[in-house]
């Protein structure tokens, strides 16, 4: 899981997204574990017998991390003219307003 989590810190997931990461993260371990799907094994118990967690939940712990590595780095790194830049002339759509990054690591501060 590794590899799948690698990089991942700064994306931007909705739950949708999440929740695909989770089933694919589960298909894995279920290959690991030689079991089928008919087999019944809860979710809980497939995370312990492999010592893993959520893929979701990982990204969300790494993120506070990511974002201290970034507010340290020098004002002229990219990772910080990104993160902290204000695009110019965008018009939002009509409808909600989209999640940034800023609301994302707001969310994950709380649950943590």
């Amino acid at each position: 899981m590794t590899v799948v989590n690698y990089g991942s810190e700064p994306w931007v997931l909705r739950k949708t997204d999440e929740d695909l990461l989770d089933v694919f993260q589960r298909n894995c371990l279920r290959i690991f574990l030689d079991t089928r799907l008919t087999d019944y094994i809860s979710n809980n118990s497939m995370y312990e017998k492999c010592g893993s967690i959520p893929l979701s939940r990982a990204i969300m712990k790494e993120r506070p991390r990511w974002l201290g590595q970034v507010l340290r780095m020098k004002d002229d790194r990219l990772p910080k003219i990104v993160l902290f830049s204000q695009p110019s002339r965008a018009k939002q759509k009509a409808g909600l307003p989209l999640f940034g990054w800023e609301d994302f690591i707001k969310k994950d501060l709380k649950e943590i």
